[in-house]
């Protein structure tokens, strides 16, 4: 059973398009990495998700349940971080986690309320109203998993937080997800999806474009060939290089060659100039995911 499915989902505002015709299935205890540009449908997609909208058309279930009208006994199983935090500043933090526990109906949070705490590094006697902005989302981190969700909604959610507390929230992430909390991550720093998602999922103008594994990503076999030439300049008119299979372009002093497949022919030609410097690396999920675009951007013209 999935926990999140999604069946020819559309949205519009008006005339104006959210999402249009998705389907997707999330299996239990994945990470799923949803990404696009702003306004591809990321939002709306959450939205309709935690119940704050409904679909103009088709159809969603969560937990195997299909989702008709507000359902609150299913949004309690849901743990949902919004990409921006706003308390009420008159509660320190403590006050804020317990007030959360028990509107849950969490019995004796406190161990696991400092137990995250410690960990995101948090002092929970301090009034929100002096939290840092990196602090308050903190706070959200605890307050969504507070009353163990068995789904969890991320929206942008290292926003905020230095490198240190990114690193242990995806810690915590990771743990949940092995003992099967299925999570659903919209960001926009890609590096993290790629790093931390099983599957991931590429949304523009509101239509799913790509669904696949992390690994199965399409361009990924390309290879780029980073040099810098003795000589300076643009050189791959000189050089010839117009004339060799995978694109190359120049950048800043240095030229990139877009491989696809073997590299022994490209590397040879490249060889037979003087270089001071060369690197061969896999594109990154950015750099792929600017590719896609860019391939559906031809084929909509």
């Amino acid at each position: 059973m999935s926990v999140i499915e999604l069946n020819q989902l559309t949205k519009y505002y008006g005339t104006v398009k959210g999402v249009e015709n998705l389907n997707l299935a999330v299996e239990r205890g994945e990470i799923f990495g949803f990404i696009g540009p702003n306004g591809a449908g990321k939002s709306t997609t959450i939205r309709v998700l935690m119940q704050l909208i409904f679909p103009t058309a088709g159809s969603f279930s969560i937990f195997g349940t299909k989702i008709q009208g507000d359902m609150p006994e299913i949004r309690r199983r849901i743990g949902f971080l919004p990409s921006e935090v706003n308390y009420y500043y008159g509660l320190s933090g403590r006050q804020m986690l317990q007030f959360s526990a028990a509107a849950y109906g969490v019995q004796s949070p406190g161990k696991m309320i400092e137990s995250y705490a410690e960990r995101l590094d948090l002092n929970l006697e301090k009034s929100i109203k002096s939290y840092s902005l990196g602090n308050r989302k903190k706070l959200a981190i605890i307050q969504c998993l507070l009353h163990e969700p068995e789904l969890l909604i991320l929206d942008e959610p290292t926003s905020g937080l230095d490198p240190l507390m990114q690193t242990r929230f995806f810690e915590i992430v990771k743990e949940k997800s092995s003992q099967g909390m299925t999570v659903f991550l919209s960001s926009h720093v890609l590096s993290e999806v790629e790093k931390h998602c099983d599957r991931v999922g590429f949304i523009r103008d509101g239509q799913l474009i790509h669904l696949s594994d992390i690994g199965d990503v399409p361009g990924r076999e390309t290879v780029f060939i980073e040099v810098r030439f003795s000589e300076d300049g643009n050189l791959i008119e000189k050089y010839g290089f117009t004339d060799i299979d995978p694109q190359v372009i120049y950048e800043d002093g240095v030229h990139v060659f877009h491989a696809r497949g073997l590299l022994h022919n490209e590397l040879h030609k490249i060889s037979e100039h003087p270089i001071s410097d060369i690197s061969v690396r896999k594109p990154t999920l950015e750099e792929v995911f600017m590719d896609l675009y860019e391939q559906e951007e031809k084929v909509v013209q």
